[in-house]
């Protein structure tokens, strides 16, 4: 979040000194797409300094993008429609957040589930194994966790294997969700380079409102 605030500054007064917003935009997702690329590079012995450091990049990046559409839509609608225009760019970018949550989210549980269960080793109980369908409420689940499995021999050993499991599962999950975000910023950088770039407009005029009144 820190590096999306001080990336939006950033790429304002980019825009307002170059009079233009394709350099920023580009720039942004060049360093979005770093930063995933970094992502797409961790595995379980990943060092959390590279971690800071993809995220500074990523939320650089994002900071520096979000704000160019707006002002690419706003630059160019007449100025009856800049309401209409300006809610779209935002009704669109919620539309396509919520679809990337749920369809990655997806993606994260199915290859979550399938990596896990071929790691379960023999003689897990049944009713331990339903703690794990859901790797997000682990840590909650620990006390309740443990007082099942020390009821089985060796039932505490075998929890922290599973509890690896876990770890190794996520990793697995997680590698091809940044793989395939790193992959759809690439395209977003060309996207971004093949962006039409319209000079900044100080004000509107009188005709650009005139067509749309007598529509």
């Amino acid at each position: 979040m820190f590096g999306a605030v001080t990336g939006s500054f950033l790429g304002g007064q980019l825009t307002y000194r170059l009079k233009g917003y394709k350099l920023p935009g580009t720039l942004g997702s060049v360093l979005v797409a770093s930063g995933m690329t970094i992502f797409a590079m961790m595995n379980a012995s990943t060092p959390r300094l590279e971690v800071v450091f993809g995220m500074i990049l990523a939320g650089l990046g994002m900071g520096m993008v979000q704000p160019v559409y707006t002002v690419a839509v706003q630059n160019v609608a007449p100025r009856a429609q800049m309401g209409a225009a300006t809610a779209s760019t935002i009704f669109f970018r919620a539309i396509g957040s919520t679809l990337g949550v749920a369809v990655f989210g997806s993606v994260l549980l199915t290859n979550y589930h399938a990596e896990f269960q071929r790691g379960v080793p023999a003689g897990v109980p049944p009713e331990g194994l339903k703690f794990f369908d859901n790797p997000l409420m682990l840590v909650q689940m620990r006390a309740q966790m443990e007082v099942l499995f020390s009821h089985y021999p060796n039932g505490l050993a075998l929890m922290q294997t599973l509890m690896a499991s876990v770890r190794t599962s996520l990793v697995h999950g997680l590698h091809l969700i940044f793989v395939t975000s790193a992959f759809v910023m690439a395209g977003a950088v060309v996207l971004n380079i093949l962006l039409k770039s319209v000079p900044l407009r100080a004000h509107h005029h009188a005709s650009n409102a005139e067509p749309a009144a007598h529509s």
